[in-house]
């Protein structure tokens, strides 16, 4: 089996930005964007110029799609991400955030937040290799995420299972009128060898594509990509850290 560098991961729980700054080359491009009456009409916004902003971005996507008359500022969702100017951001607080607001919220991420919250760092020092540790120790607040943690446990609001996340995963919420996040890695997109993780907003699924919004850098409203490729793209050996996020609003 060939090993895949890693190069400075932002996991799963930490998919905050993406920088490939190149448009799709090679295998995975796909035909050009054909409309689909059936797609989701999902508000498109972009990461911000720092490129540390794509779960704000996917957060204010999410909001406005399911209340359109809400308008928040990147600093307002700055503030109920928990984010930290130049580093990255958990989805915990976030998803916590969500919840409040009355959606129903699945992570499928293999975190075991339980363990996470009652044991911190040496948790995340036993599942996760001494790189991938190293960069997320350098990049997150792991303490500040910790006690979030305890809070996604504790919520009721919120269903979180621990275990490695998989197409099937987007395709059956997806098919659920459901709104699906998707961690990636989008070195697969471009053919390359190298991991990173990214997070997108899938707006339609058929047998031969997945199409999604990308926030960039560079942004992509409703990008498309080969089913093949974006299950690799989402699952290992390829995305070590692998998660799926499923939200759904009931008026």
């Amino acid at each position: 089996m060939e090993t895949i560098k890693v190069v400075e991961l932002e996991g799963a729980a930490a998919a905050g930005s993406s920088n490939l700054r190149f448009f799709l080359k090679g295998v995975a491009v796909a035909t050009p964007f054909l409309y689909n009456k059936d797609m989701k009409k999902i508000p498109f916004y972009s990461n911000l110029k720092d490129n540390n902003h794509c779960i704000q971005a996917c957060l204010k996507m999410v909001i406005k799609y399911y209340f359109p008359a809400k308008n928040y500022s990147f600093k307002e969702l700055d503030k109920m991400s928990k984010h930290k100017k130049g580093m990255w951001t958990w989805q915990g607080a976030s998803l916590l955030a969500l919840a409040d607001m009355g959606l129903e919220v699945v992570n499928i991420e293999n975190i075991d937040y339980k363990k996470f919250a009652e044991q911190g760092e040496m948790y995340l020092q036993n599942i996760w290799s001494e790189e991938v540790f190293a960069t997320q120790d350098k990049y997150s607040d792991l303490k500040q995420e910790k006690k979030i943690a305890q809070k996604m446990v504790e919520s009721k609001k919120m269903k979180l299972a621990n275990r490695d996340a998989k197409f099937s995963d987007v395709e059956g919420y997806f098919a659920k009128d459901y709104l699906v996040l998707v961690s990636v890695n989008p070195c697969v997109f471009e053919n390359k060898k190298c991991y990173w993780s990214h997070i997108v907003l899938i707006t339609d699924i058929n047998d031969r594509w997945v199409t999604f919004h990308d926030v960039g850098l560079p942004p992509v409203e409703n990008r498309k990509i080969s089913r093949k490729i974006f299950e690799k793209a989402m699952t290992k050996p390829w995305k070590e850290d692998t998660n799926v996020i499923a939200l759904k609003y009931e008026k």
